[in-house]
């Protein structure tokens, strides 16, 4: 492993080569993309029962002189107390690998719901399709809301179908700005946190709520608004504020429903009444939200088995297949300028031949997925109260050894067991109140 510059950024990132093992036990086998300080790879497991599982991993360069937020901790914290949900990835390993790196292997995920739907006509899903996901993504966010945890960044890019067998299964992806919205008190039991009169500006400009815009304290209600808001923007294609600029924002959002709302089922009055009028502390009905969801279903006869938009005998499956042909296409095309006219840029022609192996690699015509997410956001404007540091002592035996007690994480088949990962109510609690006692290894998470 060594740290690269990048033209982008002042900040190294780690830097792996194809085949270099990590930890003894996963074997690097391409880069898979990259962003602020971080980098992602696609890994394979070389050892034990488990020999040929594919992976994610993300590294990180360590910030050794506390200029910019490292935010694996922060994601590693919230996937290991996430393991009992079929939301979220499986999390294989967590630690440093050397003096000035920090890296997670965690389960592949497919393809962003944001980026299935830009793929659309008029960029927008289906009825059925939308609703369908909106209940899977909302029972993402009470999982991560029931162990005392807010996301803060709910959009269609922080959520993904899973791979192979998960496909049709909805994750969660991106933690870098969650934080725990419950905290323990002198008592010695949990409360829910007391809002700051002034809140750092946290999420995405067009899908935070109004008390983001006016820089209040985030709670469950705020990654509510951001839901309704993304749930919008998948039937109806695009939002009204959508080519606004930033300082127009708040007064468009704080227009009447009827605009917001005028394209959408009726039941989605009764969402927005509801998340209209939760507090700061309030808790929302996840229950009453999923019925109204599901009421459109049985009113429009939707199916859970029906296949998605982009799935064979789905609506759009025919576009997104020329959709993909296109970009194999246009790949080629520039393989073809590279050689003609006299143009031998040797540097040119081995970005596009390395894209060209990349392509090949994927054996089915729909799977030209982003194998794992990392957020390209500025992470030193991640305002933190007490950022994650990775102690020296923390090797990866260490880090493995507090993982024990959690459901094991090596499975070869990469099925969704639901016995063998359901965690009761009374464990979850634990969870909570072992995420607050942790200090040694995960002193907070992210602000």
């Amino acid at each position: 492993m060594s740290l690269s510059s990048s033209s982008s950024s002042s900040i190294p990132k780690p830097s792996f080569k194809t085949d270099e093992i990590i930890n003894n036990s996963w074997k690097i086998i391409r880069e898979i993309g990259s962003g602020g300080c971080g980098i992602v790879y696609e890994v394979e497991k070389i050892n034990d029962e488990n020999v040929g599982i594919r992976a994610a991993m993300k590294a990180e360069t360590v910030d050794t002189n506390r200029n910019y937020s490292e935010t694996l901790a922060a994601e590693a914290l919230v996937l290991r107390r996430m393991q009992w949900s079929p939301h979220f990835c499986r999390l294989y390993l967590a630690g440093r690998s050397s003096p000035d790196c920090n890296i997670i292997v965690m389960s592949i995920v497919g393809r962003p719901l944001s980026g299935l739907r830009r793929q659309n006509p008029s960029q927008r899903f289906t009825l059925s399709t939308a609703i369908r996901l909106g209940i899977q993504c909302l029972e993402a966010i009470e999982d991560l809301h029931s162990i005392g945890i807010i996301h803060r960044d709910i959009k269609g890019s922080n959520f993904a179908i899973g791979e192979g067998n998960l496909c049709r299964i909805v994750h969660m992806i991106d933690f870098g700005f969650a934080r725990f919205y419950l905290t323990r008190g002198s008592d010695g039991n949990l409360h829910h946190r007391i809002p700051r009169r002034k809140a750092p500006y946290l999420g995405t400009d067009r899908y935070c709520s109004i008390f983001v815009h006016m820089r209040k304290d985030q709670g469950r209600r705020d990654d509510l608004w951001s839901f309704l808001y993304m749930l919008i923007e998948f039937i109806v294609g695009q939002l009204p504020w959508r080519s606004s600029s930033y300082k127009n924002l708040l007064s468009l959002k704080l227009q009447s429903e009827e605009n917001l709302l005028k394209n959408c089922p009726h039941e989605f009055y009764t969402i927005f009444d509801h998340i209209r009028h939760l507090n700061f502390s309030g808790r929302p009905n996840y229950a009453l939200i999923t019925r109204k969801l599901r009421e459109i279903c049985e009113r429009k006869h939707y199916l859970t088995d029906d296949p998605y938009d982009w799935e064979m005998g789905g609506r759009y499956y025919e576009e997104q297949l020329r959709a993909l042909q296109k970009v194999k296409e246009t790949k080629k095309q520039k393989k073809i300028e590279c050689t003609v006219d006299g143009n031998n840029d040797k540097s040119e022609m081995q970005k596009v031949e390395k894209t060209e192996q990349n392509s090949k690699q994927e054996t089915d015509e729909m799977k030209l997925y982003n194998l794992a997410h990392i957020t390209s956001a500025d992470t030193s404007a991640i305002l933190t109260d007490e950022s994650f540091i990775w102690s020296d002592s923390n090797e990866f035996e260490e880090t493995n050894n507090i993982l024990q007690h959690y459901p094991t994480m090596e499975d070869k088949s990469g099925i969704w067991d639901e016995e063998r990962w359901n965690v009761e109510n009374s464990q979850k609690s634990e969870i909570i109140s072992e995420a607050h006692s942790e200090h040694l290894q995960f002193q907070s998470i992210t602000e």
